[in-house]
């Protein structure tokens, strides 16, 4: 992966292909996640795709505390700067679609069309109970028991199988996820607790708007998505039987041909 300076720090990044640009914005713990769906016939050689890891993960620059959702959505805007893309195809799956979701609030110019991949909304009425439910994970992270807490933490959003499909799709995955661990616990999900997009901050997203969800999607996945949709100028849902917040891994060609049948419906140039 190459460098890319943004906003003092240092972002691995791969640019692939040619054509109109999707950046993709990983979630919480698995940095390379999107790379089955990049790599997809569908996506790849169709499109210009950009995938980072964000600050925190893999060898980008490293972080000491929580990292605001805002900041991750000004670190995206000036990468895609520095990479003179004037507009893409934004796509974030999980805090990647809170952050994709914040972009478009914050630089709307920037952001030609939104594909969320169950983005972490958690100020529902089922965000509290999800909290208490991984709330022992993060006792066994403070424990000293990483690996344990990466472990439960997988299993909680996704399912007990999660390692089997993560290394399926995303070899070398997991592992990372492991030694990423401190941004997943100390950064990620204490930037989330204290982010909430606003029906006010939804109602400026004019772009298209695309929901990819998993049919065993936790209840708090499933009431963001009403809430989106009740909130937003135009979005379109489209649901993956059997799979889990972890959709993009578990099936990969069926997220991607949802994906580009969107695109295609909504290109840059239109």
């Amino acid at each position: 992966m190459d460098r890319v300076s943004v906003n003092g720090a240092e972002l691995e990044v791969t640019v692939e292909g040619s054509g109109e640009t999707i950046v993709f914005i990983h979630g919480a713990g698995i940095a390379d996640s999107y790379v089955p769906v990049a790599n997809d016939p569908a996506v790849r050689g169709h499109y210009r795709t950009v995938r980072y890891r964000r600050r925190g993960y893999g060898a980008s620059s490293p972080v000491q505390g929580p990292v605001a959702v805002a900041e991750h959505a000004s670190d995206c805007r000036a990468l895609l700067g520095e990479l003179a893309v004037e507009q893409a195809h934004v796509v974030g799956q999980s805090y990647g679609g809170a952050v994709a979701l914040q972009l478009a609030v914050d630089a709307p110019e920037v952001v030609t069309t939104l594909a969320l991949f169950e983005p972490a909304l958690l100020a529902v009425p089922s965000g509290p109970i999800f909290f208490e439910q991984v709330a022992p994970v993060f006792q066994m992270y403070e424990r000293g028991d990483r690996v344990g807490a990466v472990d439960a933490f997988m299993a909680a959003v996704s399912d007990p199988s999660w390692r089997r499909n993560v290394e399926r799709t995303v070899p070398g995955g997991v592992e990372q996820a492991e030694k990423d661990a401190a941004t997943l616990f100390e950064s990620d999900l204490a930037s989330l607790g204290t982010w909430e997009l606003t029906a006010e901050q939804a109602a400026t997203i004019r772009q298209p708007v695309l929901y990819l969800i998993g049919s065993r999607s936790l209840p708090v996945i499933r009431e963001g998505r009403d809430q989106l949709r009740s909130w937003l100028f135009r979005m379109e849902d489209v649901v993956l039987d059997g799979a889990t917040h972890f959709l993009q891994m578990e099936q990969p060609s069926a997220a991607a041909a949802a994906l580009a049948d969107f695109l295609k419906r909504h290109p840059t140039t239109a």
